[in-house]
């Protein structure tokens, strides 16, 4: 009788990791789909610094999104900041329940729980980085050239992590397709259509919805 119980737990506890994937992975995708804008924002404000005055405006017209957290810099130099869902996995994968999952499938879950791991501390680094651009949210005109230094240091610092963060949601697709799991491709299609009208054009649209029509394939093949 306990078996039977434990094996109907451990049967609910896929289902519901099933879901938490499925939204990881369309976190990631997003992330991917706005690469290209969060690392052209960075350059941006670099140029800026970089010459001889900080071309930099310290109310940029884009919309406040649920997609972007709060701190002392604008929200269009800020990247979606969403909590990654891991409790059900983290659940599945502990010692009594684990003795129930498939080796394979149970590998492969505590691979896309190191991988989401490995994000969360590049996104900590990220914000870390974007804390200390304050002086150019607070508009300054003009910066000693300590301050200038200082802050392309920290944007050097935010440009790697989220060059780091893309990567490491590029590895978490792959975890999804070693799990048979994708997004609802409709549901991926919708958030990559608002960021566009957030972000504008330099949303790769187009990049999100392959690689989750990639995961649907390959979900589908097993």
């Amino acid at each position: 009788m306990q078996e039977w119980r434990w094996r109907r737990e451990v049967a609910e506890l896929d289902a519901q990791a099933r879901v938490d994937m499925e939204e990881n992975l369309t976190q990631a995708i997003e992330r991917v789909a706005l690469d290209p804008c969060l690392r052209a924002r960075v350059s941006l404000l670099a140029e800026g610094l970089s010459g001889a005055a900080v071309r930099y405006d310290p109310k940029p017209q884009i919309a406040r999104t649920r997609s972007s957290s709060g701190s002392g810099v604008p929200y269009a130099y800020l990247s979606p900041i969403r909590p990654w869902r891991t409790a059900t996995m983290e659940r599945l994968v502990a010692a009594e329940a684990s003795k129930r999952v498939p080796r394979p499938r149970l590998i492969a879950y505590a691979r896309a729980l190191s991988t989401i791991s490995s994000i969360g501390r590049e996104q900590a680094s990220e914000n870390d980085a974007l804390g200390t651009l304050v002086p150019l949210a607070l508009g300054i005109d003009e910066l000693t050239p300590e301050i200038r230094v200082s802050l392309l240091s920290s944007l050097g610092e935010v440009d790697n992590a989220r060059a780091n963060i893309e990567l490491i949601s590029r590895r978490l697709i792959e975890r999804g397709a070693d799990l048979r799991i994708a997004p609802d491709l409709a549901k991926v299609q919708q958030l990559l259509a608002e960021e566009r009208k957030t972000w504008g054009a330099c949303v790769d649209v187009d990049k999100g919805v392959e690689l989750a029509r990639r995961l649907k394939a390959a979900a589908q093949d097993g």
